[in-house]
């Protein structure tokens, strides 16, 4: 349930397409330049590869949360550059469109290109996380007090979907997740999507719900523990065994709301 940089933003995920697509042309290419290998299995290869690459790359996100040694993050990224050339070998073979000799001949192009790709996601993605706790530890700009309205707390809301409307009771509610210009409410029953801001919902639920992070706030009644990962990076885990990631900010404002 952790935000990831390419569902929140469809700018992120049309550049990470475009990546995608570039990286398998410059991996075709340098198959069939260097490993002598013909264009339709050069294609077919490329599909592949980039494909289990690209799938390891978006999970690597949620990995990293918990390791945050260099040195096991360059481990993790050897083994998935054997994985991934060990499924393609695999999944080439038994279709017949690779022979052992083609495949050891173009390891070395392999080898390098998955991993300086790897390692270039890796590094951004430490750049986001960086940038992420580095917003959550500013502090929130000073304003002139005012005469406030008092906001009126939610008890439900609706939830259009199709043809139907959903009923949420605020009580039901285990934690909301900002999506995009959406926000996915979560309950045991299931998800739904609301078309509604992270602001509106922090200012208008009752004080059980607290906003632990930009994008995710959770009801206090479903919390389990709240762990701590390294410096400044928090986990809030929940009964049905959700884990969200904790800001400092929303770190101390969950433990202004329990007393702890």
């Amino acid at each position: 349930m952790q935000d990831h940089p390419f569902t929140v933003s469809p700018t992120r995920r049309a550049l990470g397409v475009l990546c995608m697509v570039a990286a398998a042309l410059i991996h075709w290419w340098l198959l069939t330049a260097y490993a002598q290998a013909l264009p339709l299995p050069a294609a077919i290869d490329t599909i592949l590869s980039i494909g289990l690459l690209t799938a390891a790359g978006y999970y690597a996100w949620y990995a990293l949360t918990y390791i945050r040694v260099w040195q096991v993050q360059f481990l993790l990224a050897l083994v998935v550059q054997f994985v991934c050339v060990g499924v393609s070998f695999a999944l080439l073979t038994i279709a017949g469109w690779e022979n052992a000799s083609s495949f050891v001949a173009g390891l070395p192009l392999r080898g390098l290109f998955g991993l300086m790709g790897w390692i270039i996601l890796l590094q951004w993605y430490d750049r986001l996380r960086e940038e992420e706790e580095k917003e959550a530890l500013m502090p929130p700009p000073v304003v002139p007090e005012e005469k406030k309205e008092p906001v009126e707390l939610l008890e439900k809301i609706s939830v259009k979907d199709g043809t139907r409307i959903h009923i949420v009771h605020v009580e039901e509610l285990v934690c909301l997740q900002a999506s995009g210009d959406y926000v996915t409410l979560f309950t045991p029953q299931g998800q739904y999507i609301k078309e509604q801001t992270m602001k509106y919902f922090e200012t208008h639920l009752p004080t059980s719900f607290v906003r632990i992070h930009r994008s995710s706030i959770v009801n206090s009644e479903f919390i389990l523990r709240v762990e701590l990962f390294g410096k400044e990076n928090y986990r809030v885990k929940l009964k049905d065994g959700t884990s969200l990631r904790a800001s400092s900010a929303g770190y101390k404002l969950l433990k202004e709301r329990l007393a702890l």
